[in-house]
């Protein structure tokens, strides 16, 4: 039941992100770019990354996104129907991403995190407290910006 959740999630990205890609209309496609966002955000909350999923849905959804709509409704004929939106690379472009989708499956067949050799939350978390503490304490981060800040000054 809770991998089903994942692959309606990962179903409705994968086809919203198809659908921005594939219409000739650009206010249709910015529309499902928003719902492709949405659904990466979705993916975020599944995996209990809340911030992840905040951030995603206020910069990207709600400005990003709302900066190509309105660049789409304020650009002259972009909207008419004689402007020609298809680029006439289609082929190559189609061969360029089969390659590189070859090169993914292939980097991600030679993983060494197979099956269930993935590092364990415990394992995160140690190198979380390891970084904030012996590595780097905020106070000195924030004493270096300070002082680059100065030196700019």
């Amino acid at each position: 039941m809770v991998d089903s959740i994942f692959y309606i999630i990962a179903g409705v990205v994968a086809v919203s992100a198809l659908m921005a890609v594939v219409l000739r209309n650009l206010f249709h496609c910015a529309l499902f770019l928003v719902v492709a966002l949405f659904g990466v955000s979705g993916v975020f909350l599944y995996l209990n990354v809340e911030f992840l999923a905040a951030v995603q849905v206020l910069i990207y959804v709600g400005a990003v996104t709302i900066l190509i709509i309105f660049g789409i409704m304020l650009t002259r004929n972009v909207m008419d129907e004689k402007t020609k939106v298809v680029n006439n690379q289609f082929f190559m472009a189609i061969i360029v991403a089969l390659f590189f989708t070859g090169v993914a499956f292939k980097a991600v067949s030679q993983s060494p995190f197979q099956g269930n050799n993935h590092p364990t939350v415990l394992a995160s978390q140690n190198n979380g407290h390891l970084v904030m503490t012996a590595v780097s304490r905020p106070e000195e981060v924030k004493r270096t910006d300070v002082y680059a800040l100065g030196s700019e000054l």
